[in-house]
């Protein structure tokens, strides 16, 4: 039996809580008894009213959960929230901007729920060029596609742990859960990944897939990664000594070549910008943005 959660924060989410909802629906008539579902939509105070009352309306109309958050509390503490009143012992966990392009999605997952502990299904980017003005998030996602197939992330499986699209044991996931500490965009898979693994329990990667509709515009991104090096920077180890752009700098600390980062990203960060905010951003680039960006928060005073 299964408990369908989908966080949602000012998105349109209707087609897919509907698509699930017939998938699930179908899967329940064939097997007559011996499969069951939920579906639980919760909003983190979205401040697009318009989108609010769509998904409200589809949660409604195919007899889904819809529960409106007061104010945002964060990701992390969403899904803990949605965990603690779904009634299944299966956790399907699914971000609001995918899109199911499979009719046997839901049964796929059915078939598979006992093969390890938690089951990661797989992310496919959107097909066709990348939308005018959000090209540093598809190249991004594109060059990332080479570790999507299961084949590539069961080499590593936890390092690549994905909230987007996975289903826990409910008495694994209530011995784990997120990390609350992460009240704003960033790491809490890394995180629920490093746990995952500190408590051997099996993560299963599977090539069942859902499409990433949410393709940032270049400055949503931008913003949201410097959001991201930010919570790294707060939450501090194990996380740190395990992720990009902190281990990175843990290693020019200890080469004493930290502070000619930070001085060469604050000397060429509106260069930087314009190369990132354009449509012919270099991964290169914002790699290095990233870092230099993360070894700059030493200065601040605004952690």
């Amino acid at each position: 039996m299964i408990s369908i959660l989908i966080p949602v924060y000012n998105y349109d989410c209707s087609l897919l809580i509907k698509e699930l909802a017939a998938q699930s629906l179908q899967l329940k008539e064939e097997l007559d008894g011996e499969f069951d579902y939920e579906i639980i939509v919760s909003d983190d105070a979205s401040t697009d009213l318009n989108k609010q009352k769509i998904n409200m309306t589809a949660a409604l109309t195919t007899g889904s959960t819809y529960i409106q958050q007061k104010k945002n509390i964060g990701q992390a503490h969403l899904r803990n929230a949605m965990a603690d009143i779904a009634r299944f012992d299966l956790l399907l966990m699914i971000d609001a901007d995918a899109e199911i392009f499979t009719k046997d999605f839901i049964r796929c997952y059915w078939q598979d729920r006992n093969k390890g502990d938690v089951i990661c299904g797989t992310l496919k980017n959107p097909p066709g060029p990348a939308p005018s003005g959000c090209e540093l998030r598809y190249r991004y996602e594109k060059k990332a596609e080479k570790a999507r197939p299961a084949t590539a992330r069961t080499k590593a499986p936890y390092n690549y742990f994905s909230t987007f699209n996975v289903m826990f044991h409910r008495e694994v996931f209530e011995r784990i859960r997120f990390d609350e500490r992460c009240t704003e965009y960033g790491y809490e898979d890394t995180l629920m990944g490093l746990m995952l693994k500190k408590h051997s329990y099996s993560v299963i990667h599977t090539d069942n897939p859902l499409i990433h509709k949410g393709i940032d515009s270049n400055q949503s991104f931008l913003k949201k990664t410097e959001t991201a090096m930010r919570m790294l920077y707060k939450l501090g180890d194990p996380l740190q000594g395990h992720t990009g752009a902190s281990r990175i700098a843990s290693k020019l600390e200890k080469w004493h070549l930290k502070k000619c980062t930070k001085q060469l990203y604050k000397s060429i960060k509106k260069t930087l910008q314009k190369n990132l905010l354009s449509h012919h951003p270099s991964i290169l680039l914002f790699n290095f943005y990233k870092l230099g960006y993360y070894c700059s928060l030493d200065d601040s005073n605004t952690i």
